[in-house]
């Protein structure tokens, strides 16, 4: 606080003081009569009381002041600490130093120019040192400042205030049209009491400069214009930059609109933040759609909202497992329905956050179109082979009914008394007859062959039995013609050997008769030798015979369809020239060709190897298991059996096994109804199998033991013939324990060990083994089946209908199980996709499909969640070999 000494009153000096100028009382004030010095005595002592009080007074007001207090003169000039006692009449005692405060009090009563000057240059100082133009503008738009950056000629700053745009852009040779434009603004900004903004083109020495420019009203408290505040910002940099970029991104649009499919690219939001020419031709649209999504987009063009959530659906699935997903996509245009390859690729911060999703497509339209007319050309082509085939089967059939009644008859008619010419003609039937039955024959092999239709075993066989039916077949053909047939097996063969039988046989027989007919004189020999090292399984088959021999220009021939050597050899010895031709077909479908040497007149010899694996005596085909007299079908006859299973297939193959031993039988296809069942009705024995929809095996035993209270024998019935399932099954109140697939003994067996006495029922049956670890998920062997019908024939007794029915259910099955794998796939349910695997393994085992077998395995025994990687190729692969077996049946049963 600063008190001037002005505002305080002087005290009345005594007449025994002196002079004091600093009091303001002079000599000349006192009064030299002596009258008065009483009477200033008396003023003296009670002014001096006063300033007693006063001096008290002010002293207690300084000293209640908050802060610091400076006494000063009327003129500003603070007093020394001796003014301060000398004007509370302190006395003597204080040096004349100014006190603490004295240089703010002289700053503060200094010069007012000079203190102007110095605010003046600090603010300036500021304003040229700023990055950015700074002027201001009086009411009439008169430069009034303008900082370094703007004119760094401090001339040209001192020369530019009080002129205005008009004289400045004249004097630095400016366009006029830039001085009204900026008057334009200026009165804009104005009137709208707004800063105005824009963007202005200067000529600068490394090109053009670009400035960002505002201009700034300030208004007085009245509402007047004070003046206008103007920045430029130089903007060239950004503005460069802001091109390049512009460039960069022309440049890879242009790119991206000479890519013949359609790009995308979505937001983490799945909005558009791109698209290409491709994608939409029409770039209003192209605009248009930037911030939109899907169902936006076909909301504009009226697609189906479905259409829309598929798309949805694929970008929410690409981001949430973070990987490529393609998909294929079809919709109406006006030009016609078109087909897209979609494939939606996300991209991510690099802290894991979703950043944008990139799709991209290919019309595939001409790809689709090409696959349909490519099916409609197989089907077409398939329906062409299904007629030949049809024409043949009938062929077949209605030339064989009255052939075998004419070799019937002929053979009838040689057990009476005939005279030598009608022996004649009886053998003359006999023989046409036979050679028509033998090119019947030949081209049904032939035209399965050339189909494709052909299937090949692989079943245990011995060599030397083999042999032993091709020279039983042969032998009275051979003796009737004079000639020796001789068939050996050499040392070293193994005793039995995998492969087709059949085939093999029909391939000696086929070379072996060709042999005999052309032999006048000698014989015909069959080998079998070995092929490679001993146990190898490599075996070469031999034909030798001494007969007519073969031209060596023919040779490269004799393998051709209906050709033989020459049309008299057609006329002498008969046949089509099929045989050989078969034979080779037959022996590429094994992996073999067949060899020839031949020497006119002298003898032919034909040989093929085979690369057949070693077998044992398990892999021959077993005779039946159960004879039709066992005295174990009498002993059940009569059992009351609840069978309950929800696999067709499997059910029937059950229940002809039980009726066969006359075991009365109820069926039940889940285990609810099983429950149901055995409320009301007593059974002998329960058979329930494990997996089953609605209710399982476990729970409806866990149902009938502890809530029925039955005490009935239950054997569970599971495909899942692994460790620890027997002992699952046992826990949950089961007494006994059957893997699937098994045999009629084995039922039978078990079954007779739950229902009769211990003497009748016989030895129990043994535990079954663990099944391996699944096999890798591979094709069928060249050439194998893909189902074979031996089991249901002996299940049924021989009886075809059964079979027929039996592949029916099968074909029936396989269809639901490839809709369960379908609904399993598409729910992400892995325990659907387990239970159907686990219905279809017995019944493939039954009809021998055991190609299929590996992923059905490993599907039933996965034991994690659902993946779709790994458990895709495993449900493609089911389907696919399902499909291909009921393929097979349909069009056997068709042939």
């Amino acid at each position: 606080m600063f008190i001037s000494s002005k505002n305080l009153a002087s005290p009345v000096p005594s007449t025994l003081q002196p002079d004091n100028p600093e009091t303001g009382v002079k000599s000349e004030d006192r009064v030299p009569a002596a009258k008065q010095i009483a009477e200033l005595q008396r003023a003296l002592a009670t002014a001096q009381t006063e300033m007693q009080a006063l001096r008290a007074g002010f002293a207690a007001l300084v000293d209640g002041l908050p802060g610091g207090a400076v006494l000063a003169t009327s003129e500003g000039q603070p007093l020394t600490r001796q003014g301060y006692r000398d004007l509370f009449g302190l006395g003597p005692g204080a040096t004349d130093a100014p006190p603490p405060g004295a240089a703010a009090v002289q700053h503060r009563f200094r010069d007012p120019a000079a203190l102007l000057a110095d605010q003046k240059d600090f603010y300036e100082t500021v304003l040229h040192e700023l990055r950015e133009e700074v002027v201001v503008f009086d009411a009439d738009h008169r430069y009034r400042f303008v900082n370094a950056l703007c004119f760094r000629d401090p001339v040209v700053r001192a020369w530019v205030i009080g002129k205005d745009d008009f004289e400045y852009c004249a004097h630095r040779q400016r366009p006029r049209e830039l001085a009204v434009e900026r008057r334009r603004l200026f009165e804009q900004a104005v009137q709208t009491r707004a800063e105005s903004s824009w963007e202005e083109t200067l000529a600068g020495a490394d090109g053009p400069r670009y400035v960002l420019r505002r201009f700034l009203p300030v208004f007085a408290a009245d509402g007047s214009l004070r003046f206008v505040v103007g920045t430029g910002t130089d903007i060239t940099e950004r503005r460069r930059a802001e091109e390049k970029l512009a460039e960069q991104r022309a440049f890879y649009e242009f790119t991206l609109n000479q890519m013949p499919c359609d790009v995308a690219v979505f937001d983490a939001q799945h909005r558009y933040l791109f698209v290409n020419e491709s994608g939409i031709k029409d770039p209003a649209v192209r605009a248009w759609v930037i911030g939109k999504d899907n169902f936006d987009y076909c909301e504009r063009y009226h697609h189906p909202r479905a259409l829309a959530e598929e798309r949805q659906a694929r970008l929410e699935q690409a981001v949430r497992e973070r990987r490529l997903v393609t998909f294929e996509e079809a919709f109406v245009r006006p030009e016609g329905t078109r087909h897209q390859f979609r494939c939606f690729q996300p991209v991510f911060h690099p802290d894991g956050r979703p950043y944008l999703v990139v799709a991209y497509s290919l019309d595939i339209t001409e790809r689709v179109v090409m696959e349909q007319d490519l099916r409609h050309a197989k089907l077409a082509a398939e329906s062409a082979v299904h007629a030949r085939e049809l024409f043949l089967a009938n062929m077949s059939h209605e030339i064989r009914t009255p052939m075998n009644a004419i070799l019937g008859m002929s053979q009838l008619l040689a057990k009476t008394a005939l005279d030598a010419e009608q022996g004649n003609y009886r053998q003359a039937i006999t023989a046409s007859a036979e050679h028509l039955l033998v090119i019947i024959n030949d081209i049904l092999d032939l035209s399965k062959l050339e189909a494709g239709k052909m299937s090949l075993e692989h079943v245990g066989f011995e060599p030397a039995q083999l042999l032993a039916e091709v020279e039983q077949t042969l032998h009275y053909k051979a003796v009737e013609k004079g000639l020796s047939l001789a068939t050996r097996v050499a040392p070293g063969v193994p005793a039995v050997l995998l492969g087709d039988p059949y085939r093999i046989r029909q391939v000696l027989l086929n070379l072996a008769g060709n042999a005999i007919k052309f032999t006048e004189t000698g014989g015909v020999t069959v080998v079998c030798d070995l092929g490679g090292a001993a146990g190898t399984g490599q075996v070469v088959f031999r034909v030798v015979d001494t007969g007519v021999g073969i031209e060596p220009e023919f040779l490269h021939k004799i393998f051709t369809e209906f050709s033989q050597e020459d049309s008299s050899v057609t006329r002498k010895f008969g046949g089509t020239g099929l045989g050989l031709s078969i034979c080779r077909n037959l022996l590429q479908l094994m992996g073999s060709e067949v060899q020839l040497t031949s020497e006119k007149n002298r003898g032919t010899a034909m040989y093929f190897g085979l690369d057949l694996p070693v077998g044992g005596p398990r892999d021959l085909v077993p005779t039946a298991v159960l004879p039709p007299d066992s005295p174990l079908r009498e002993d059940l006859r009569n059992k009351h059996v609840l069978l309950v299973e929800d696999n067709r297939f499997n059910r029937q193959i059950a229940q002809t096994f039980l009726v066969h031993a006359h075991v009365r039988v109820t069926e039940a296809e889940n285990g609810a109804v099983a429950v149901a069942l055995a409320r009301h009705q007593r059974f002998d024995l329960i058979l329930m199998d494990i997996q089953m929809p609605v209710m399982d095996g476990y729970a409806a035993t866990a149902l009938l033991r502890q809530q029925v209270g039955l005490d009935t024998p239950i054997v569970a019935l599971t495909a899942n013939a692994i460790n620890g399932e027997r002992e699952k099954c046992l826990a949950a109140g089961m007494n006994g324990y059957l893997a699937k697939p098994f045999r009629e003994e084995e039922l039978l067996k078990i079954v007779s060990q739950w229902v009769l006495p211990p003497q009748a029922a016989g030895p129990a049956a043994p535990e079954p083994a663990p099944v391996r670890a699944p096999m890798p998920v591979t094709g069928p062997a060249p050439g194998a089946p893909l189902y074979r019908v031996d089991e249901l024939l002996k299940v049924g007794q021989g009886d075809p209908a059964f079979v027929a029915f039996m592949l029916e259910t099968f074909v029936e099955s396989c269809g639901e199980a490839v809709q369960a794998l379908a609904d399993g796939m598409r729910a992400g349910d892995a325990a659907l996709l387990k239970t159907a695997a686990h219905t279809l393994r017995p019944g493939l085992v039954h009809l021998g499909a055991l190609h299929a077998l590996p992923p059905v395995e490993a599907l039933d025994q996965w034991e994690g969640g659902f993946q779709p990687e790994a458990l895709g190729p495993l449900v493609a692969a089911i389907t696919e070999r399902l499909r291909a077996v009921s393929a097979q049946i349909a069009m056997d049963a068709q042939a």
